[in-house]
């Protein structure tokens, strides 16, 4: 069975132009013209990415990649699309939990392109059979999963991602613009570090649920962050 891709985008262009490049391709595709047919579909089906333009009527880009990210389908790998150049728009995607952004108007050779790497990543992950433990705290890196005495936390893929690459290499600091160019695979755009401060605080937030004895993330004053159990 292919992999289904879903786009949600007001524009019948883009949609027509994202189905013909990625059929190609071998996957499926299914479209969706505003915020709230989107959601119903991304509630009735099984999809490998999601292909998220900003402004939608009904319900915004915005709002759905919040939804997303606080509901069952957490796990499903966002790409935001944006007509909007401005900075700001790119750094609020990434800290809502997007996965990636691409900027229209956009190549459908990069676009596909941009897909297979964050799939790629995706079973890389998953088809490692390595566990990480420190502490009280396991990181399944099979299952994708990471628990705190058998509580399982509730993290996007991009908080994982993080908390996996900084657990993997514990005491080593990383800067924010290292972090960035790991976890989300793009140099640093001007201002986005604080992407990083945000995934951070919410992990920090979220570990802290089940374990307030000991602290995983530390801050590197003048560097980044660092792995550590304390």
């Amino acid at each position: 069975m292919s992999e289904r891709i879903l786009v949600i985008d007001d524009d019948e262009n883009v949609c027509d132009l994202v189905r013909i490049a990625f059929e190609a391709e071998g996957f499926s595709v299914d479209a969706a013209l505003d915020g709230e047919e989107g959601m119903k579909k991304i509630e009735a089906g099984d999809y490998a990415v999601i292909l998220l333009d900003i402004m939608l009527p009904e319900k915004d880009g915005w709002d759905i990649c919040r939804q997303i990210r606080s509901s069952e389908f957490k796990s499903v790998p966002v790409i935001m699309l944006t007509a909007r150049s401005e900075e700001v728009d790119r750094v609020l995607g990434l800290e809502l939990g997007a996965d990636d952004y691409i900027t229209k108007p956009f190549s459908p050779r990069e676009m596909v392109a941009r897909v297979k790497a964050l799939l790629r990543r995706t079973e890389d992950y998953n088809r490692a059979h390595e566990k990480v433990e420190y502490g009280d705290l396991e990181i399944d890196l099979h299952k994708y999963t990471a628990r705190i005495r058998g509580k399982e936390l509730d993290f996007t893929p991009k908080e994982l991602d993080l908390l996996i690459l900084l657990a993997q290499n514990a005491g080593k600091p990383f800067t924010r613009k290292e972090l960035l160019k790991t976890v989300w695979g793009f140099d640093n755009p001007a201002g986005s570090t604080r992407t990083i401060d945000e995934h951070v605080k919410r992990l920090r937030s979220k570990i802290h649920q089940y374990d307030q004895k000991h602290s995983y993330i530390h801050t590197v004053w003048g560097i980044g962050y660092k792995f550590e159990v304390k």
